[in-house]
């Protein structure tokens, strides 16, 4: 399915926010972990979500859509069986990187593959040789730090170096060290994206994982964990509040309200609303989690995105529409996402006439006047929710492919952009 997007202006209304991937997804595999019966509610059901219960599945767990938006997860209480056919990632670098380390757990081989950009853009390498130092098995099997990757237990623990510019490799680590048979002690080179890796830990200190956090920098881990069953609510997704609240800033005369956020939760991508402020963004937050976006002036800035790498894409949006000049810094690890994110980015801004210039970390944007484009999605579910809001500052229309990879994060994005004012039709 395609999308077409023209000028927008005079959006008012509010959004409703899906729930957010990365708790989902932790708090799925720390309840297949768990001793007895845990209960989700509300998770990012996706086909990520689908293909991550299957999976787990195949290590042991029952998983089992409830009524009201509730899961009930049966957990393996960490005695995990070796999968009897091979573990489909397909597009998911979450269930890449996370079950190659818990196969690591499990006494036969396990073998892991995904669609092209998982054997080929998401590098494994890291993470294999980090299991490899802790007593599992593990290799590429075409030798070049890609799936198809083959694991085989068991995780001794021990001492481990991993580089940590990615964060889903060190994540994955955490967890499967919590069920190694001894204590572990982990030291992270170029630790990057700290607040996933804070996310883990989060759901790591929840399940009462013994462990200590050395500016992230180093990790020691009790070993032989065992933890219980639990109930939780998934919180909403900053970084999908992120699209309508850039919305309400940069489109005329317009207002917009996200309802419902978590302003204590632990997701990183919020830390973009105080960049927006600081940038002349209008956006004000009361204490029930509303954020109110207004039409605002801009100016551009330098902005470190590490902390917040998934809005690498949008703030080049916001960059082509703040006076003056952005330049984004610290966000290599974009080139190793669904698609190479800086050059994607780069060659689709100026398609779009955007005067911008690509660096081998980040970008500088320079103030722009837009013109609409056809535009590749790259089956990049952020492709399609930034480049709409580029076409929404354009001049005529723009069209984007393929855009049902928004599912992965955001099911309802056309609809509820649409509901706020967006002109915004599919194809």
């Amino acid at each position: 399915m395609d999308v077409v997007i023209q000028k927008s202006r005079d959006l008012k209304g509010s959004v409703t926010i899906p729930p957010n991937k990365s708790h989902s997804f932790r708090a799925l595999i720390m309840a297949a972990l768990a001793d007895g019966t845990s209960h989700i509610t509300a998770p990012a059901v996706s086909s990520d979500w689908m293909r991550g219960t299957e999976a787990l599945e195949m290590f042991g767990a029952e998983i089992r859509p409830k009524a009201d938006k509730v899961w009930e997860v049966i957990g393996t209480g960490g005695e995990l069986k070796t999968p009897e056919d091979i573990v489909d990632c397909g597009n998911s670098g979450i269930i890449m990187r996370f079950f190659t380390a818990i196969a690591a757990c499990c006494p036969g081989y396990t073998v892991l593959s995904g669609d092209h950009s998982i054997r080929h853009i998401r590098p494994c390498q890291p993470l294999i040789d980090a299991l490899n130092q802790l007593g599992a098995w593990a290799v590429s099997s075409k030798g070049d730090g890609h799936a198809p990757i083959l694991v085989r237990g068991t995780l001794r623990g021990g001492r481990a170096e991993i580089d940590g510019m990615d964060s889903q490799p060190v994540s994955a680590l955490l967890v499967a060290a919590a069920l190694a048979n001894a204590p572990s002690e982990i030291t992270v080179h170029n630790a990057g994206e700290k607040p996933w890796v804070g996310v883990t830990l989060e759901w790591l200190r929840r399940c009462g994982v013994e462990f200590s956090n050395e500016n992230f920098q180093r990790y020691r881990i009790r070993g032989n964990s065992k933890w219980e069953g639990f109930d939780t609510q998934i919180p909403l997704d900053w970084s999908a509040a992120l699209y309508p609240i850039v919305a309400g800033v940069m489109c005329p005369s317009s207002v917009v309200t996200v309802p419902g956020m978590d302003l204590d939760d632990c997701q990183g991508d919020k830390a973009v609303i105080d960049v927006l402020r600081e940038m002349g963004g209008d956006i004000k937050i009361d204490g029930d989690g509303q954020i109110v976006a207004r039409t605002s002036f801009l100016k551009g800035m330098e902005i470190d995105c590490n902390d917040f790498v998934d809005q690498f894409m949008l703030l080049a949006v916001v960059g082509t529409f703040a006076e003056g000049q952005t330049v984004l810094t610290n966000a290599e690890i974009c080139r190793h996402k669904e698609c190479d994110r800086i050059t994607e980015t780069c060659n689709t801004l100026k398609s779009m006439g955007a005067d911008v210039e690509e660096r081998p970390d980040g970008m500088i944007i320079r103030q722009s006047r837009l013109h609409g484009a056809n535009i590749d999605s790259r089956a990049d579910h952020r492709m399609v929710m930034t480049m709409t809001l580029a076409g929404m500052m354009a001049d005529a229309k723009t069209r984007i492919s393929d855009i049902d990879c928004v599912k992965k994060t955001f099911p309802g994005f056309v609809d509820q952009m649409a509901s706020i004012g967006c002109d915004i039709q599919r194809e």
